[in-house]
């Protein structure tokens, strides 16, 4: 064992402090365990079935299909476990799906499944696991009702998700589990996730997990705080031995277009609202604008026409945007060649504004020829054009799934997969432009285009920028988990990366609802249970909205484009005693009027402070929400391959780490706010930067002081050398046993390891006392020297967790497989790696259950706080804010504040104290912070 072996505790690194948590010695060697599978995991789906809808969208013909995500129903029980469940037909009778696992250790299982449980009706299937040499279990479920008859849910829907149990005895080892319809029912057979579990209390309510030691300890952190925790990173101990303000790297400041500063992209194509701001009357409306409602229209008109001090919509920086490809606005007459009237009076008006830009949003429009005129008026105006916005899409261009198919049919590597649809897609968006201008104007046709995915984001904003996109966006939904500081992470991180734009697409969306507060622009029927519901009362609702536009703006969005423009203002009251009010901004639009005015105000922003990146392949393909569960969401087209496995699982429990407690939230029925919004243990302090065969790419890398790898990366020769030479220049980067590959591995000379143990308790640092985890594996770690440094043993010494300096950096090698226990979840030492990396980084710290993001402006800092916390927005309704749940908050300053204000409530008394500011959240508020 050497060195590593022989001097356990003499030669360990000089850390003592003891987090609150290791106090907790494990002395019980029988942990208890538990699997969690998503029933989409499972091999064998084709194509989808969904229960609620028409007869047709719930067939099967012998297999299990994707149910989700799902509909009104659905949202309101919680939704699905990860966003998506499997469906079969009620008739179906010999459906079958299936996955290998691994049962950690022997002993009595509890076998626990969520599914639908239809009113007064069973929807019997069965759950079947295979071991060698034990006969085969079955535990058969939904004959008799887990959910109360007359449930609420049960009476608006006919069906509720409900858990089911079952026992078996398992040996430890392989196991094939398989999910299976046997006999035909009366409805279909809906499945969500399927748990395995030694722990005889479990008791899931909605997609609540079994306990977990990783869970607890970062729970622990999340109450008590880090303490004195001592950091891990080189840099840590040079950014305290200074009380200077750090100024940000040149290479990590954000940019905008053309530098002109942050732009709000507005649609103004609506009918009815372009005639007269276009047009030359002196007592028109002078502004762009957009509305839908007759009424609101023309009172708006009467009331603000002429007028240069109109809410919104004076603001130089909204861009008015027109529906169209490319540049739609300037079709021209096929008969005469001329721009067509609107085109023309656009054109006066950007003559008329030589300050202003604007910008096209292409959603759902298959395009048009503009003629030689149109690309003459759009060549003048070029240097204005913000892009073209595509919500939800990469571009709205078509590629047949068989010939996607095909072309991808060979890549055995994600690597390979991008390879082989990179030029398909390329390719289909270039005849795309390529219809609307008669040629190819650019030799990158897709650097105008704006995607702006929700579901997704994840997975293709490297692909975008490495298209030859300027900007890339990211539409924010609250229905799903997306953890808007970690999407924010890809996209910044990328933006930074790739030298590019970013772009926030912001509409108001929550599952099947929406809040919209114009009367033509909504399905007001209390029938619509079922499907789409829109109307003031549904949707995300305004704190959502109020966070989102606050987040964003702060996380660095380079413009804003605004879906639902259209009902800023309104007239609201009722028909009989309140009688109908004069036209007022709506709810939203007094949140957009108030952001506008402040921002105007003050625009600096400064730039986020995010010390630590986490380094993923740009073709990792992982998303945590995806519409099918494969790499890149399908696209491919090729549903039973690159599906999800250890690569996807690490970056989910790296990023459920980094983000927590995204993970308790997500168990929760979704509210508006919980799951994008997170008081996250570590504050959002993170980027994600992207491993590419292009060295040349890697330019912000040397920039965070800590690098995490996550996800598997096959390196070539010149990436390896790169992340050999980021350690000598004094970064920190921690990598985990078997996620990297390829020839470059060997630059980083990572220590010889033994033959794989398993261990369920560990050391950690300086601390005797054994800690416990869920069981693992790992190589025993056999360095030589003592250069390397202990960082966690087994209960019997063997090493898995050690560092050492290299340079001016610092390399951490963790030997247990991809941080992942044998549950295939992250052990405790990945979160206490986690804690002990980010320590020492931040001249700026919050302490305190809110999520809070640090931005170094010119002068001094910004700290975003928002809290989520007593503002439980459903689907439908709005609930009271319950200000027992404001949140008191202390920020940790290295050196002296002078002043200290809030800029959204500049009345608010702040009196920093020596390296400390205390002040209270509101439940549901947001406070800036400016600090200098």
């Amino acid at each position: 064992m050497g060195i590593l072996r022989t001097q356990l505790w003499a030669s360990i690194l000089a850390i003592s402090a003891i987090s609150p948590w290791s106090a907790r010695a494990q002395t019980d060697a029988s942990l208890r365990e538990s699997i969690w599978l998503e029933a989409e995991h499972f091999e064998g789906l084709r194509g989808y079935c969904w229960p609620m809808g028409k007869v047709e969208m719930k067939q099967t013909d012998g297999h299990w299909g994707l149910s989700g995500p799902g509909w009104a129903a659905e949202w309101n029980m919680g939704g699905e476990s990860n966003f998506l469940s499997i469906a079969t037909a009620a008739t179906d009778d010999r459906a079958v799906v299936s996955k290998q696992i691994e049962i950690p250790v022997e002993g009595n299982y509890f076998v626990w499944v969520r599914y639908g449980d239809w009113r007064e009706q069973t929807e019997q299937f069965e759950v079947q696991l295979e071991q060698a040499n034990l006969p085969t279990w079955t535990g058969t479920f939904g004959l008799q009702p887990v959910i109360e008859e007359d449930n609420e849910l049960k009476l608006y829907f006919n069906w509720c998700f409900g858990w089911g149990r079952a026992e078996g005895a398992f040996k430890k080892g392989p196991a094939k589990i398989s999910l299976r319809s046997s006999t035909r029912q009366a409805q279909p057979r809906q499945l969500d996730v399927v748990v395995l579990t030694t722990d005889p209390n479990y008791r899931p309510q909605i997609k609540n997990r079994p306990e977990h030691p990783t869970w607890e300890l970062l729970s622990e952190y999340r109450q008590s705080g880090f303490g004195a925790l001592t950091p891990l990173s080189r840099a840590a101990s040079e950014a305290k031995a200074t009380n200077a303000a750090p100024l940000l790297p040149d290479v990590l400041r954000l940019k905008t277009f053309a530098d002109r500063g942050f732009l709000y992209q507005w649609n103004v194509g609506a009918t009815g609202s372009t005639a007269d701001w276009l047009g030359d009357d002196p007592a028109r409306v002078l502004f762009p604008y957009g509305m839908r409602d007759p009424d609101v229209i023309e009172e708006f008109r009467k009331t603000y026409s002429g007028r240069t001090d109109v809410p919104i919509f004076s603001d130089p920086r909204i861009v008015p945007s027109f529906h169209g490809v490319g540049a739609g606005i300037f079709a021209t007459d096929p008969q005469t060649g001329e721009l067509l009237p609107e085109g023309q009076q656009f054109a006066r008006w950007l003559d008329a504004n030589p300050n202003r830009q604007w910008g096209m949003m292409m959603n759902y429009h298959p395009g048009k020829p503009i003629g030689p005129k149109g690309i003459e008026t759009f060549a003048k105006y070029r240097d204005r054009f913000v892009g073209s916005i595509a919500g939800e899409s990469l571009g709205y261009f078509d590629i047949p799934p068989e010939t996607m198919k095909a072309a991808t049919a060979a890549a055995q590597t994600r690597r390979q997969l991008v390879e082989a649809f990179t030029p398909l897609g390329l390719a289909a968006n270039a005849e795309k432009y390529r219809a609307v201008y008669g040629r190819d104007l650019d030799a990158n046709p897709y650097r105008d285009v704006i995607a702006c995915k929700s579901v997704g984001v994840t997975a293709f904003t490297p692909l975008c920028y490495l298209w030859g996109a300027r900007t890339v966006g990211y539409e924010s939904t609250a229905a799903t988990s997306v953890m808007l500081g970690m999407r924010w992470a890809f996209l910044r991180g990328a933006a930074r990366q790739f030298d590019g734009l970013t772009a926030t697409y912001r509409s108001c969306n929550f599952g099947d609802s929406s809040t919209i507060f114009s009367n033509s622009q909504s399905y007001h029927s209390p029938q619509n249970i079922l499907d789409n519901y829109y109307s003031v009362y549904s949707g995300a609702g305004m704190t959502w909205y109020k966070m989102d536009i606050w987040y964003q703006y702060m996380a660095g969005a380079s413009l804003f484009y605004h879906e639902q423009g259209f009902d800023e203002f309104w007239k609201p009251g009722g028909t009989t005693a309140a009688g109908i009010r004069p036209i007022e901004l709506s709810p939203k639009g007094k949140l957009v009027d108030r952001f506008l005015r402040l921002t105007a105000a003050k625009p600096d922003r400064g730039n986020p402070w995010t010390p630590v990146a986490f380094l993923v392949d740009y073709a990792h393909g992982w998303e945590p929400s995806s519409n099918w569960p494969n790499a890149f969401e399908n696209w491919h087209a090729n549903p039973d391959r690159f599906l999800v496995g250890d690569h996807e699982r690490m970056l989910e429990e790296y990023f459920g780490t980094a983000y927590y407690p995204i993970g308790p939230e997500s168990e929760k029925p979704i509210t508006g706010t919980n799951e994008v919004f997170l008081p996250g243990i570590f504050g959002d302090v993170f980027d994600v930067i992207f491993a590419t065969p292009d060295a040349s790419k890697w330019r912000t890398i040397d920039a965070y002081p800590v690098v995490i790898v996550a996800g598997d990366i096959e390196l070539t020769a010149g990436e390896g050398q790169r992340l050999a030479e980021y350690v000598e220049r004094g970064g920190t980067l921690l990598i985990a046993d078997e996620q990297l590959t390829g020839e470059g591995a060997a630059a980083l000379r990572l220590p010889a390891v033994g033959a794989v143990v398993e261990a369920q308790q560990y050391r950690w640092l300086s601390d005797a006392n054994l800690q416990r985890s869920q069981r693992f594996r790992c190589r025993p770690i056999q360095a030589t020297d003592a250069t390397w440094k202990i960082v966690a043993s087994t209960g019997d010494g063997q090493v898995f967790c050690a560092q050492q300096d290299r340079g001016q950096g610092r390399i951490v090698y963790l030997s247990v497989p991809r941080g992942l226990g044998i549950d295939r979840r992250a052990i405790p030492v990945v979160a206490r790696l986690f804690a002990h990396l980010t320590r020492g980084l931040m001249p700026v710290e919050v302490e305190g259950q809110v999520e809070w993001l640090v931005n170094r402006t010119a002068d001094g800092w910004l700290v975003t706080l928002l809290n989520p916390a007593g503002q439980a927005k459903p689907q439908q309704g709005i609930t009271p804010t319950d200000y027992r749940q404001n949140k008191l908050v202390r920020i940790h300053t290295r050196g002296l504040v002078h002043s200290a204000i809030d800029r959204l409530d500049p009345t608010l008394t702040l009196t920093p104290g020596q390296g400390e500011i205390e002040v209270e959240v509101p439940a549901g508020g947001v406070r800036i912070l400016e600090l200098k």
